[in-house]
């Protein structure tokens, strides 16, 4: 096995950097804001109207900084990203908070609206909802895997190398059948 390149560790430092800034900083931003709230007394439930908005507007503003920290290390770092890759991105970022968050939401929302789920079902309707937003989840991958495999994206050289068999590890892909990413 060839010892991963430059590009590549760099690719990987990114990941692990920026994931852990976005749980810390950006959820942590608003979550700090939601939660000092109450702690200090101010968000009591008839003042959530008020409190939301405003947790989710640090959570706006953290995340804008989010995404300026990470554009500057990759021009920093000079890593080159691939359009196939900014694609999926884009692509899959969106499907990931519809399709995934919004499949579990759509089931525990309906089950409120039509007065299924109150606060003695909640022990029923939060797993039902869950359950739906990890078969969704599993989907998403899925479409995941379909679009790297069908339109030959690089994540980092490395794997590709190795699935090119140019490197003493071999990878074999699955054969994939129908497209559902769109």
């Amino acid at each position: 096995m060839s010892k991963p390149k430059d590009s590549d560790q760099k690719a990987l430092r990114l990941l692990q950097i920026f994931s852990a800034k976005l749980v810390l900083e950006v959820f942590g931003g608003a979550g700090a804001i939601w939660g000092f709230s109450e702690a200090i007394g101010l968000r009591v439930p008839s003042s959530v109207w008020f409190w939301q908005p405003c947790a989710l507007t640090f959570g706006a503003i953290f995340f804008g900084r989010w995404l300026s920290q990470v554009h500057d290390y990759v021009i920093d770092e000079g890593i080159q990203i691939d359009d196939k890759l900014k694609r999926l991105l884009q692509i899959f970022s969106a499907k990931l908070v519809l399709e995934v968050f919004g499949g579990a939401g759509a089931i525990w929302g309906f089950s409120e609206a039509i007065g299924l789920r109150t606060s003695s079902t909640l022990w029923f309707w939060r797993p039902c909802a869950l359950t739906f937003g990890a078969i969704f989840f599993g989907r998403w991958l899925s479409q995941v895997n379909d679009y790297v495999v069908d339109e030959n994206v690089k994540l980092i050289n490395s794997a590709e190398k190795a699935a090119s068999g140019d490197d003493d590890e071999q990878v074999a892909l699955a054969p994939q059948q129908e497209k559902f990413y769109s």
